[in-house]
């Protein structure tokens, strides 16, 4: 019994390092991240998101929606009830819902720019979330953004696209998908 005191110890201590490494890791893999290029406040992302359609911008388009990583790690496996444990997922798993999403974001984008792009500038007339607000353990959503805005020519347009995720103080869209 003494001998296998001994060996136990001896296996702790050489394999301690590396399990606290590991521990870090996961630890660090749980903790909601920052987000880049995200706006402080829902009605700053909204003003990017309507002057970007107003210029036809698709790249700033782009760049308010979170990104693959940002959906990945703080989206996706933090859509649970706050307290609740973070989901985990297989990484083939994470790749599909990630391509599924941003596929048919990147669709909407173009219809977004095609249907009411170009036409600025526009002033936001009205701003409402179809299905409301949400909180989730790591993040906060707006879901379904509705806008009527009032274009360059005078003329009042509805826009209904995706949800909005607060964390941490910062706004992004999570898709343009509306359904």
């Amino acid at each position: 019994m003494r001998a296998f005191g001994v060996a136990l110890l001896i296996a702790t201590i050489a394999v301690s390092p590396a399990a606290r490494a590991g521990t870090a890791k996961k630890a660090a893999a749980t903790k909601p991240q920052r987000l880049s290029n995200a706006s402080p406040s829902a009605d700053g992302l909204i003003h990017r998101f309507v002057e970007a359609l107003d210029k036809q911008d698709a790249a700033t388009l782009r760049h308010l929606r979170v990104t693959e990583s940002e959906y990945r790690s703080i989206i996706l496996p933090g859509s649970v009830p706050p307290g609740a444990p973070r989901r985990h997922y297989r990484d083939d798993v994470t790749e599909y819902f990630w391509g599924t999403m941003n596929g048919k974001s990147a669709g909407y984008e173009k219809n977004l720019l095609d249907t009411v792009g170009g036409h600025g500038p526009s002033k936001v007339k009205t701003i409402s979330y179809a299905k409301g607000e949400q909180q989730y353990a790591d993040y906060k959503a707006y879901k379904q953004l509705r806008l009527v805005v009032e274009n360059g020519a005078g003329r009042e347009v509805d826009i209904r696209t995706g949800s909005i995720a607060e964390i941490d103080g910062q706004y992004k869209f999570i898709s343009f998908i509306r359904d």
